[in-house]
Formats: structure tokens, C-alpha cells, sequence
């Protein structure tokens, strides 16, 4: 019976024992890692590790001065008198050539007749516009007078003379072109000091002045820049001494170099003569 107490005694005490062990709970020094099976491995995302927010680093931009910019000289236009007819045309339509008489003699031929009794569809140059060659500033603008009738002349300032041409009509710096059209339909569109462009209208061919058919008259020279003519005139009783005194000037002086129009556009008188010869 001594026994049986005893037993019972020591089986009750190690009940409660068991009853009051308390829990392990896992602390933060404690982890518990789970392996992922192959294929969930396989479809995982990698872990992306974001890359540093760039510094952007601004500097004030001091303004840099404007440079002097070379502006080229513009190009210059060289047009035919007649605008129905192209420079390629002038030697065939050549009425009377350049004939220059000796210095200082008005006789002979001191320009260039352009004219035909029939050319292409055309019985007459009459009324075809005549337009300038070169840009530049009237020089003279007369109406109706003797020998030129309707007449217009153009300066062309040597900066406005291309180059090859000035090597060829042998001008100095402070000299300019002159290019007078005469025998117009009507009086001069323009009048003195008017600035003309290239290929700008001036008139039309006609039968003013000394002439008996329609023709334009193209006289070129070379003198001293920024002449003005405000008349002349010769052979004619009605003329006044100042007209004739300053036609004088204008023809036979040898102040106005007179030379043959058609080195304008490139051509020489004795290379025509010679295509022209049979």
C-alpha cells in the first residue's frame, strides 16, 4: 500500500511539470528559410537592384557676339537689248557691225544696228521691247532729237561690270560703262538718275532719230564715272551749242572711248567676220 502512495506522488508531479513547460516562440535572432522547389526557382523574377538618381549639373551659357558674316558679291545678270531674242541670236540679226572710224572722227560706224527684214516668223523688229544689259543709273534719257531720236543711256558702275567683261573693254577703277540704245518707239520710260536693274524694260525699237527702217542702235563706251547728259544733239540747225558741244564730247573726244557693243556678250568683230564669210 506504502508503494502505491508513493508511485502516485511521483507520476502527478511529473504531470504538472510537463503542463508548465512553456513554448519556444522564435526571436529576431532566429530565421527559418524555405527552399523553393526547382521550378519555382525557373519562373522567379530576378531581383532588380535600382540604379543611383543621376545629379544633373546645370552651368549659366555666356552669349557668344556676332561675327561679321562675308556676304559674296551678288551675281550679275547679263541680258540681251532685245528681250525676244537671246544673246545667242544677236550675231545673226546684226543690221550694220561696229565700223569704227580713226580717233577723233565721227564718220563710219561708232556702234552696233540690230535689224532684219524677216527673221524666224518676223517681217520687222518694230515694237519689240528693248530692254538694259547691265544694271546701273541713267545717264541720259532724251526725247526726240537728232541723230539718237528717243534715246537712254545707262552708267554701269565698274563694281557692277563682271570681271572678265572689264578685262575685256580694258576699264580702270575710276571709269565706268556706258551703254546708250537709240532710235526708240517712244519717249524713254525712265529719265535721268533713275536706277535701272538688269533685264529692266526701257522702250521698244522704232524709227526715231536718223533712221529710215526700224532698228536699235547699240553704242558702248567706256569714260569717267558719274557723267550726266542732259541733251545733245548735232547736225541740226535747231541744235544749241551746249547740245552740239556736248554730242562733241560724247562722240569724237576720245574722252568716251567708243568699242565694238558686241564684246559685251562675249563676241569679237573679226570671229564674226570670219563665221559670217562664205
Amino acid at each position: 500500500m506504502r508503494y502505491l502512495v508513493i508511485f502516485s506522488t511521483i507520476f502527478w508531479m511529473l504531470t504538472s511539470c510537463s503542463n508548465n513547460t512553456p513554448e519556444l516562440n522564435p526571436t529576431s535572432d532566429q530565421i527559418t528559410a524555405t527552399v523553393a522547389e526547382p521550378s519555382e526557382r525557373r519562373n522567379a523574377s530576378p531581383t532588380k537592384t535600382p540604379y543611383p538618381t543621376p545629379t544633373v549639373q546645370t552651368q549659366e551659357i555666356t552669349a557668344v557676339p556676332d561675327l561679321p558674316i562675308e556676304t559674296p558679291f551678288p551675281e550679275i545678270n547679263l541680258c540681251s537689248p532685245l528681250s525676244i531674242h537671246p544673246i545667242e541670236e544677236l550675231p545673226e540679226i546684226i543690221g550694220d557691225p561696229y565700223d569704227p572710224p580713226r580717233p577723233g572722227r565721227e564718220e563710219r560706224h561708232h556702234g552696233i544696228d540690230f535689224a532684219y527684214y524677216h527673221f524666224k516668223e518676223r517681217d520687222s523688229m518694230l515694237e519689240e521691247p528693248v530692254q538694259t544689259v547691265l544694271p546701273g543709273v541713267v545717264a541720259s534719257a532724251i526725247e526726240g532729237l537728232y541723230p539718237y531720236g528717243n534715246m537712254v543711256m545707262i552708267e554701269v558702275a565698274n563694281k557692277d561690270i563682271p570681271t572678265d567683261l572689264v578685262a575685256r573693254i580694258e576699264i580702270e577703277k575710276d571709269e565706268s560703262l556706258y551703254v546708250l540704245y537709240a532710235h526708240l518707239n517712244q519717249p524713254p520710260l525712265v529719265k535721268i538718275g533713275d536706277q535701272v536693274e538688269a533685264c529692266q524694260p526701257i522702250g521698244e525699237v522704232g524709227m526715231s532719230g536718223n533712221t529710215d527702217i526700224p532698228h536699235l542702235h547699240l553704242e558702248t563706251r567706256v569714260g569717267p564715272a558719274g557723267q550726266m547728259f542732259e541733251s545733245m544733239r548735232f547736225y541740226d540747225t535747231r541744235a544749241s551749242q551746249e547740245e552740239m558741244d556736248t554730242y562733241v564730247l560724247w562722240r569724237t573726244s576720245d574722252v568716251f572711248r567708243h568699242f565694238d557693243p558686241m564684246k559685251l556678250f562675249g563676241y569679237d568683230l573679226e570671229e564674226l567676220e570670219e563665221a559670217q564669210a562664205p
